[in-house]
């Protein structure tokens, strides 16, 4: 069997709660292999991106786009329209839109 390295270590989701928490973006990044969050979680940390990396934002809220089209049950078109206008005001107004994300998670059935 061919192995290519050593197995990530698995994070506890009470670990990232604290970097997220603390606001440690670096630790979240150098995990993220090893870290598994849902989709409220993945929003928060978009405004940690939004926040502290803007440049990154589009990609992560790109991914987050995928991950909402492939996990949320009983989606409607009107849900990329919120989605889309959160991420397009997460720079600005980081709390409230992270707020809509979670939300609309929330009312798909999405826990973190």
């Amino acid at each position: 069997m061919f192995v290519s390295g050593p197995a990530p270590l698995h994070i506890s989701y009470p670990r990232f709660k604290a970097a997220l928490g603390a606001r440690d973006l670096a630790f979240i990044r150098r995990n993220a292999r090893s870290i598994a969050i849902g989709l409220p979680d993945a929003a928060e940390v978009c405004r940690l991106i939004a926040e502290q990396d803007p440049g990154r934002l589009e990609e992560a809220s790109v991914h987050w786009i995928k991950r909402y089209a492939a996990e949320a049950p009983g989606q409607r078109r009107s849900d990329y329209l919120v989605i889309v206008s959160a991420f397009d005001s997460l720079t600005v107004d980081p709390e409230r839109a992270a707020g809509e994300l979670a939300a609309l998670c929330a009312a798909r059935g999405i826990g973190s």
